[in-house]
């Protein structure tokens, strides 16, 4: 109950901290409204309004709006909005009378949708030389729709494996080194809290899917191409068969496990190995405060059987029913690549601009793997193909025919793809 208490209270802080600064915000902004009216200047100010789903994103973008009416004198308002039909509010709130949003933050999954409701404008505000020195082709690539450049690259998500370094030296260039290393593990003195030697959330297809997206193609390169789709590869049943073997080592409970205790086990010292997520570091950091954790992309299977991690691009589009867009596209530049060197420590969330800086110099792993990984697609109606993975994988887990799922899965799939021709 105690704890429950301080967090309130700390949350209204936070909040009250929010709009604290966003007054004084408001405060220079009329000040200056006040000198300039006195000085006989136009004081007319041009105005934006950003929506974003993602309450993390909040001081940062406090921040930014705060910036950048220093820098330019154009008010930024700021609007939380709930993630269910975004681009279908947006759309509706664009073509009111009222108006929507002349920036929003999306997901790469939702992008091509965005494009096709006439939502979004090409950003031309970078060079194709800036382009290539600042950004990974992943997150150009996670931008892209229709073959032109749709949005501004912001952040990313992937996953990736973390180990003990208390425990082990190094990572592991493939899971069957795990295997090894289990098979020879011995308990000692310092190994004592150790429960686990390997454990990953099993349920979760983004932190499954590591294993078969060397072998789909969910789109090419952008993930927009309808005729480049390819999801039931002899390899991509072969990793399924590897990943259904090791239930027999590691016997993790899929009904049970829970990406938080999963992570609360790795923090705690009983897990020498496991696959995260990106906003794990930052838990792990406030939870314990020393880097005894080991950051490496996630291992092969075998010799032969390779992987890839699955992430999600979030960028910033620049609304085409947007009264200010060459304003508009001037704040997307900015909160996406001026200042996006600020964004993990406001954040937490990784910024897909290179040449960023952390406290831990691991972190860079995060990077490379995330330019190494499969990008969730854009096209519509790939969308329900991560629930009937994930229904696939729990099947898989527990016993079911590899062959059977998969086939299942990929008829359903290119059933649906078919019929929107």
């Amino acid at each position: 109950m105690r704890h429950t208490i301080y967090r309130r209270a700390i949350a209204i802080l936070v909040v009250l901290l929010v709009f604290a600064q966003m007054g004084q915000v408001a405060f220079s902004y009329h000040q200056k409204q006040k000198e300039a009216a006195e000085a006989g200047q136009d004081t007319e100010q041009k105005a934006l309004t950003l929506w974003y789903t993602d309450e993390k994103l909040n001081g940062y973008l406090v921040q930014a709006a705060a910036d950048y009416k220093e820098q330019t004198g154009v008010d930024v308002t700021l609007q939380l909005v709930t993630a269910v039909d975004y681009i279908e509010h947006i759309n509706t709130a664009s073509i009111s009378d009222l108006g929507g949003p002349d920036l929003f933050v999306v997901s790469s999954e939702l992008l091509e949708k965005a494009r096709l409701a006439g939502l979004t404008v090409e950003n031309d505000s970078f060079t194709e030389r800036e382009l290539s020195k600042n950004f990974p082709t992943k997150a150009i690539d996670a931008a892209t729709c229709g073959g032109k450049l749709m949005a501004y690259p912001f952040y990313f998500e992937t996953c990736f494996l973390l180990y003990n370094k208390n425990y082990v030296d190094s990572a592991p260039s493939t899971i069957d080194e795990i295997l090894d290393y289990a098979d020879n593990y011995e308990a000692t003195e310092a190994t004592e809290k150790v429960e686990n030697i390997f454990k990953w959330n099993v349920a979760d297809i983004f932190s499954n899917f590591f294993f078969i997206s060397n072998y789909v193609n969910l789109g090419g390169e952008t993930g927009d191409d309808p005729t480049q789709v390819s999801l039931d590869a002899q390899e991509v049943k072969d990793c399924l068969a590897y990943y259904q073997s090791l239930n027999a080592f590691f016997a993790i409970d899929a009904d049970e496990v829970t990406t938080d205790n999963v992570l609360q086990e790795f923090i705690d010292g009983k897990t020498v190995y496991t696959i995260a997520k990106t906003d794990a570091i930052a838990q792990i950091d406030a939870a314990d405060g020393g880097y005894f954790y080991g950051i490496a992309e996630v291992p092969n299977l075998t010799d032969e059987l390779s992987t890839k991690g699955l992430s999600v691009t979030n960028s910033v589009v620049v609304n085409a029913y947007s009264k200010e867009r060459d304003t508009a596209k001037d704040f997307a530049r900015f909160v996406t690549y001026d200042k996006a060197t600020e964004l993990y420590t406001m954040s937490e969330k990784m910024p897909v601009r290179l040449g960023v800086n952390y406290e831990n110099p691991e972190m860079s792993v995060l990077l490379t793997q995330y330019e190494n990984s499969v990008e969730v697609p854009k096209l519509t109606d790939l969308s329900n193909y991560w629930i009937e993975m994930e229904i696939a994988f729990a099947n898989i887990w527990k016993g079911n025919d590899v062959d059977t799922e998969v086939d299942s899965v990929t008829r359903k799939i290119m059933s649906q793809l078919q019929a929107a021709e």
